[in-house]
């Protein structure tokens, strides 16, 4: 460890041979970089050189020339009082050592008194240090009245940062800390607020330096007590042995320093470390805990602290000298270790390791940092590129803490079974040839037989360089017991990091030597030959049989208990078989002895036990007996397996050991066999660990290579300390083995006398302790080995502490067992398993939330649940792999988490999965498939499981959604491997069209059909999953296109469109379906929607308009509500007839109107009215006390006064439904006569209107009608001719609906505005119902508010405010429509788009559902009362998404006002001018509007 460096430019002489001594630093510097290029070329090794760069030797010349280089008195005056008192100290030492105050000698606590006493007196009271600590009012006044007009202005009052103001000065001067201007005028108001300051800080100094002097004392007294009472030191003397260390130094520079300077001597800092400092700090900078000065450093008495300052400039010299120092190691060695890395300045590091990299870029980092704090490492890690990191076995204070680390990620652990770290949606089937030859070494099983189009980043600590132990912390002898160092280095060979060690310890010695005082050379070591490790090969798998001898647990051995006497009435006997619970009746035999049997069992090969003769117990000592650790003899019963009979578990050979005698010193011979077994496993593929422990202090590691199922394990016995005997603990663990065991590597235990000194030295070169090392030539001397069934069973029996046994074993079983499954997990077979499934199967596989589960299973099975997790949230595999995927995103060892616990203890969960499909007939294939996986993993290892079940049920899972993805059309097909935003919407898109028994399409057919022949779409799930409430007009129409359309289920949309196209009535489609037995008929915009959803069926379906000759039989017709209009035959006739239903008024009263079908409606509610204007061909709607839109939430609180009242009744022309019916008349209209056979309508008046009029008046009223100016820009109303008149000027979310179906009624410059205007309604995922400047405005909804106030009570405020996540889908369309090149210069109108999308890109893997919500509440937040899939959240932004691949975009030249029924019919998106045209006159609306708008 070069750390404490004269000269880091220069290379020593004594490094030199005698022959090289003469030689310049550039010949010395070409001398080593030959040397370590023949380490290289001759011998294969790499060499590493120790750079340290916050400290030097107090002795370097270079720091007489240039002081300012390091922590001054000069450089830093608020270390002064510090070095006084250091100064002090070393007078006070020096008199002591010379005999005077009392001598040298401190023996025992009266000494200590005695020294502390004198201390007081004629030290610390003497220097009068308190002066320091005064207040220089005069100064700090004088400052602030003088000031110049650079000082700062006035900002505001703030005392703390008054007070941090003296620090520099504090210290410095015996007239006190003063605060200067630049201070004082930046928090003082006044002269009159500084001298109130300045009495406070006069005040606080004095308790500071009460607090200081307290510790300085303290801290004197704890260093004369460990050093000279507790480590007996000796009497005080020169150097290491003064009373306390030194904390500066005094250096003579020369005289051209001097002349520079104007001073002969410079008194500079030692370095040192402060215990729970923080890294990122500089405890010799101005600080309130006065490091020096309360004596709080653990000082390095020959190193000076250097002083780099914040830049080069800074310090010039230092920065150049330091950088050249680290550059010309680098371009010799191949690996740089940063010694003290958490002590020296982050931006030091920086600067000079990016040179290094100039100078050598394939230099490999290494670093020592402790910086206490993980978040610190990270940000060392990734300022610096470190790397790999030091890590230390030695610093474990328990085996349970070494085994624990040795499976962590931190030193670079991945463990056995662990889940892949793939998400589930990220996986691509797998091929055979993945798992073949050529793979070479792979760092998880994951990357091994897991394919992925594309692999995540995944969160990794930097890597560890794992060490025995380091050369600058305690042996084994120091911190536990010498023995240690066995096991301590096995273990340390076990770990998946790189490993280090320092000389001595394989040698034993019982501490390290000082790298400041050690001048002995260590011993030269003869003997040391090359060694090979001999592996053992692995085995051929054969097929599985269903039943052989190997795969039949092996016969219990059966023990007999006898009593030799025959004189006796009785014998029973109790004993531990049974935890001494029963008697065990002895049977009395024809040569009169008495005998039973008792079997033997694997976790018990020694059974201890009593007689119990005619009521007496007692023991037989003429047969074995044991004491039970409680000073009670027993009789004892010794299994026969590995002790009078051979070993039984394999038949195979067994390998080894690798070594069986030992010459060398120390573990030196067990060390070579450590050192090739961890080489071997690190190339071999071995990446896998877990460790468990059998009894305290016995650790088992194990490590596996995934590609093969090898295993090598470390079973060590450690030392931690002296107490206890050699016996076995007797709760000591069996270890159950998977497979057999083929190579015995090393077994030995390690003695060592412990009346040794821990220093030892022969001839002048240093030597370990002395010890004895027993290698054991075979496995039974250890332990006894069995077989029980294909596992392999050992239990130790002769293993003391300092104990190692270290084997691999072959997996046999294992590898047929995997060979099987990977043969089912071929994608044809997978594939075969899922052919011909519906849209309704696939989600029932997928999906399945609660509520549907137990309606299909009639209440009897609902969903998982899982300890420490609660039910999953889906029945179907997406429930279990969104789960197992949100453990990937929160954990990094991918093994812990309940999930994981529950496979890995049970195969239930798999078990729940293949049972359930037994519902679905058509999913047989798939059972059968699972059923087949179920039997394989049933018979793995254990621990192996959550890996295999997490392959399984993901690829099904991953094969199902590219199933639902290959039938859904060539966008979401193609798109979908390159977007995860794509895919994921897609397949959440399937979470809606289900069947169940109670919510079927159509109620009628399910009866004649069955229920599964009837699915249906859910509006949301889980509120509306089952019953009267599953679909909803309004939703599955807005839905339709996204989530059945852009997924080709075109007979799934037009089974829907028909079943709702045969219940409409009174012109009007039903709202709530209730499978079409009792539909509810109180929307408005239903039916626009339904029409609109024909309308997109005929124009993306292959049907194409032949579905306009569809027959509908209406179930009410049309003479039982309007005897005037025909009776519709099809499609075409039924759009004809709600067209003119609503040109001639729609007028009546709901059926079966009252509180049966709505609770809290106020009887006017149920007139349902609708009107049109001849004028405009608008249509108005609704009144005061009915919600006709979307927005339909009614008050139930009478305790607020809310009940009755519709928050939002947006009766009259609402503006979307305006832009729905426009969108149906431009269609009709240029619908040939023989699709449609329909031109016109007639009117209330008796008057004929046609399409094409009808359509034109609507064009030339709108924006007069709607469109409002303002200051901004404007915007569009909500409604037109409200009862609540300033809700019409509200800004609200539901023009840009009309703006997406009906682009042509707005004009290019006015929509832009009104779009830049709506922006401030877009939330994280939704879009605000109400603008959030709007005095009604309310952002969160809580469906369960009780209160009083009526805007928010039983959730009254539902679209007053809260973010719905549907309309942001109509939004993106209309932007992508008005803005296509985006919104502003340089922009772009497609990533304008996906920008608003990153966070639902986001949400979508990362909740448990999959899916997105229907609202949340202000800025984002979670709303619990909201479902957290809803349809058509998710099928709005599909839409969108397709609107932008589809969408044309117009040339540069064109710039209309108008996007023209001539561009919409030829599908072209809406030319939008560069600058847009001045917008015209504002065309007046009512007062209440314009305010409500203002």
């Amino acid at each position: 460890s070069c750390y404490s460096l004269d000269d880091q430019n220069a290379i020593d002489e004594t490094l030199m041979e005698p022959s090289a001594t003469s030689l310049s630093q550039v010949e010395r510097l070409a001398k080593v970089e030959a040397s370590v290029k023949a380490l290289e070329k001759d011998h294969g090794m790499l060499a590493a050189m120790d750079i340290v760069l916050n400290h030097c030797a107090g002795t370097a010349p270079w720091l007489l020339d240039h002081p300012e280089s390091a922590y001054s008195v000069g450089n830093s005056p608020h270390l002064k009082a510090a070095a006084e008192l250091d100064e002090k100290l070393g007078w006070f030492s020096n008199e002591l050592k010379s005999g005077r105050m009392g001598g040298p000698h401190i023996n025992n606590h009266d000494d200590l008194n005695r020294v502390m006493d004198t201390l007081a007196r004629e030290v610390i009271g003497p220097l009068k240090l308190w002066e320091y600590y005064q207040v220089d009012e005069a100064e700090s006044l004088r400052s602030f009245k003088e000031a110049n007009g650079n000082a700062p202005a006035f900002e505001h009052e703030d005392y703390n940062a008054f007070k941090d103001g003296c620090l520099p000065s504090l210290g410095a001067n015996r007239t006190g800390a003063f605060v200067p201007a630049s201070i004082s005028k930046k928090y003082c108001r006044d002269e009159g607020q500084l001298t109130h300051f300045l009495g406070l800080l006069r005040n606080d100094l004095q308790s500071e330096f009460g607090s200081l002097e307290s510790d300085i004392y303290g801290a004197i007294r704890g260093v004369i007590t460990w050093e000279r009472i507790e480590c007996k030191k000796g009497p005080i003397g020169d150097g290491h042995l003064e009373l306390v260390p030194r904390y500066f130094r005094r250096l003579k520079l020369t005289e051209e320093a001097q002349k520079r300077l104007g001073k002969e001597e410079e008194v500079v800092a030692h370095n040192g470390w402060v215990m729970g400092w923080p890294a990122t700090e500089d405890f010799a900078a101005p600080s309130w805990r006065h490091v020096y000065m309360r004596r709080h450093l653990c000082a390095w008495g020959d190193c000076v602290k250097l002083r780099f300052g914040a830049e080069p400039k800074d310090c010039p010299f230092l920065w150049d000298h330091m950088t050249r120092y680290a550059v010309s190691m680098a371009k010799i060695f191949h690996a740089i270790r940063l010694d003290n890395a958490h002590s020296t300045p982050l931006h030091v590091s920086q600067h000079v390791l990016a040179k290094v990299r100039e100078a050598n870029p394939n230099c490999w980092i290494f670093a020592e940092l402790f910086t206490g704090n993980f978040e610190t490492d990270l940000l060392y890690q990734g300022t610096l590129g470190i790397n790999a990191l030091i890590r230390e076995a030695m610093q474990c204070n328990s085996p349970g803490e070494l085994a624990n680390n040795l499976q962590g990620s931190l030193w670079g652990s991945h463990p056995i079974g662990a889940i892949s770290h793939i998400p589930t949606l990220s996986r691509r089937p797998t091929q055979q040839a993945d798992s073949g030859a050529g793979r070479g070494f792979t760092r998880s099983a994951s990357f091994a037989l897991i394919s992925s189009g594309k692999l995540p980043l995944r969160p990794r600590g930097c890597p560890a360089l794992l060490f025995d132990c380091t050369h600058d912390n305690q042996t084994p002898r120091e911190k536990r017991d010498p023995r240690d160092a066995l096991p301590n280095a096995a273990l340390t060979a076990a770990s998946c990091s790189s490993i280090g060690s320092v000389r001595g310890y394989d040698e034993l010695f019982g501490e390290n030597p000082s790298v400041v005082f050690e001048r002995s050379w260590y011993k030269d070591i003869s003997g040391v030959g090359n060694f090979t490790l001999n592996w053992p090969s692995l085995p051929i798998a054969s097929p599985r049989k269903q039943a052989s001898p190997e795969t039949s647990p092996t016969a219990p051995e059966v023990l007999e208990v006898v009593w030799s006497s025959a004189v006796q009435q009785e014998v029973v006997a109790r004993g531990e078989w049974d935890g001494w619970a029963k008697p065990l009746p002895l049977q009395k035999q024809p040569d009169g002895r008495w005998k039973a049997t008792v079997p033997a069992t694997a976790q018990a090969l020694s059974l201890q036990y009593k007689f119990v003769v005619d009521g007496n117990w007692c023991c037989d000592h003429n047969q074995p007996t044991a004491d039970d650790g409680k000073g009670n003899v027993n009789n004892v019963l010794r299994s026969k397996v590995n002790g009078d009979r051979p070993n039984t578990a394999t038949n195979d050979p067994i390998d080894g050991p690798a070594v069986l005698t030992s010459s060398l010193p120390g573990i030196m011979a067990v060390k070579q066999v450590l050192n090739s077994v961890h080489t071997t496993l690190a190339t071999n593929g071995f990446v896998e660990l877990a460790s468990q422990q059998l009894a305290e202090d016995i650790v088992v590691v194990q490590r596996r290579a995934p590609d093969t199922g090898r295993r090598t394990w470390f079973v060590t016995r450690s030392a931690f300390g002296r107490n206890g005997g050699d016996n076995l603990p007797e709760w000591t663990g069996t270890l159950c083995l998977p497979g057999r065991i083929a190579a015995l590597h090393v077994a030995a235990t390690l003695f060592v006398p412990y009346d040794q000194p821990a220093r030892r030295e022969s001839g002048g070169r240093l030597e370990g302790q002395q010890c004895h090392l027993h290698l054991f030539k075979s496995l039974q001397e250890v332990a006894y080995v069995w077989q029980e069934g294909r596992n392999t069973m050992l239990k130790l029996h002769h293993f003391p502490p300092g104990s190692i046994l270290v084997f691999s074993t072959n997996p046999k079983h294992e590898k047929m067992l995997t060979d099987e499954l990977e043969n089912l997990l071929e994608p044809t077979m997978m594939a075969s398993t899922l052919q011909g499934l519906t849209l309704s199967d696939l989600n029932y596989l997928l999906f399945s939330c609660e509520s549907e589960e137990l309606d299909r299973s009639k209440g009897q099975r609902g969903a998982y649940n899982l300890d420490g997790y609660g039910p999953l949230v889906y029945c179907g595999l997406l429930g279990i792999c969104t789960a197992l995927d949100l453990e990937r995103l929160k954990n990094n060892d991918f093994v812990d988490g309940p999930i994981l616990s529950n496979v890995r203890n049970g195969d239930w969960l798999l078990g729940y999965l293949t049972a359930r499909l037994g519902d679905f007939p058509s999913l047989c294939k798939t059972k059968a498939w699972l059923e087949s996986v179920l039997e394989i993993l049933a018979q793995m290892p254990r621990d192996l499981v959550p890996f295999q079940f997490d392959r399984v049920v993901s690829e099904l899972c991953c094969a199902a959604c590219n199933e639902l993805l290959k039938g859904s059309g060539e966008f979401l097909a193609r798109g979908s491997t390159s977007s995860s935003l794509l895919q994921d919407l897609a397949v959440a898109a399937a979470q809606f069209w289900a069947a169940t028994p109670s919510a079927p399409l159509h109620w009628d057919r399910a009866q004649k059909e069955g229920w599964l022949k009837v699915p249906s779409l859910a509006a949301g799930l889980p509120h509306f999953a089952s019953g009267f409430m599953r679909n909803w007009g309004r939703d599955t129409f807005i839905s339709l296109r996204g989530c059945l359309l852009l997924t080709n289920r075109f007979e799934e949309a037009r089974d829907t469109l028909l079943v709702y196209a045969s219940v409409v009535r009174h012109g009007l489609c039903p709202n709530l379906l209730d499978a079409a037995n009792r539909p509810r008929y109180n929307a408005r915009d239903a039916t626009w929607f339904f029409m609109q959803a024909i309308q997109d069926y005929a124009s993306m379906s292959p049907e194409g308009l032949d579905f306009l000759k569809a027959p509908v039989e209406l179930k009410w017709p049309t003479k039982e509500w309007d005897a005037t209009l025909p009776e519709p035959k099809c499609v075409a006739d039924l759009m004809h007839t709600i067209l003119q239903a609503h040109a001639k008024n729609i007028k009546f009263r709901e059926w079966n109107a009252g509180s049966s079908i709505d609770e809290h409606m106020k009887d006017e509610g149920f007139n349902i009215e609708v009107k049109f204007e001849e004028e405009t061909g608008l249509i108005y709607g609704g009144n005061e006390w009915n919600c006709g839109t979307w927005m339909d939430k009614m008050g139930s609180s009478e305790k607020a006064g809310n009940k009755g009242w519709p928050a939002t009744p947006r009766d009259g022309a609402a503006v979307e439904i305006i832009g729905l019916l426009k969108s149906a008349l431009r269609w009709v209209s240029s619908l040939d006569p023989a699709i449609f056979p329909y031109d016109s309508v007639k009117l209330a008046s008796g008057k004929e209107l046609s399409y094409k009029d009808w359509n034109s008046r609507l064009q030339a009223s709108f924006e007069t009608k709607f469109w409002i100016e303002n200051g901004s820009g404007g915007y569009y109303k909500d409604t037109l001719g409200a009862s609540r008149q300033w809700q019409d000027g509200q800004l609200r979310p539901n023009f840009p609906i009309a703006m997406a179906v009906a682009p042509e009624l707005f004009s290019a410059n006015k929509a832009q505005a009104a779009l830049r205007t709506a922006e401030r309604l877009i939330g994280p995922l939704g879009m605000c119902t109400l603008d959030p400047k709007d005095k009604e405005y309310r952002g969160d909804y809580h469906n369960d508010d009780d209160s009083c106030d009526k805007s928010v009570a039983h959730g009254w405020n539902y679209h007053q405010g809260p973010e719905w996540v549907w309309p942001m889908g109509f939004f993106l369309k209309a932007w992508h429509r008005f803005f296509p090149k985006g919104s502003g210069s340089g922009s772009d109108g497609r990533q304008e788009v996906l920008s608003k999308l990153l966070k639902h890109r986001a949400m979508l893997p990362a909740n448990a559902w999959r899916s997105l919500p229907e609202l949340t509440n202000s800025k984002g937040q979670v709303c619990h009362h909201s479902c957290p899939a809803q349809a058509w959240s998710i099928a709005t932004l599909l839409d969108a998404l397709h609107s932008m691949s589809t969408e044309s975009t117009p040339s540069e030249s064109t710039s209309p006002k108008k996007v023209t029924e001539e561009s919409l019919t030829k599908a072209e998106a809406p030319p939008t001018a560069p600058t847009p045209p001045p917008a015209p006159a504002p065309t007046p609306v009512p007062a209440a509007a314009a305010a409500a708008a203002a």
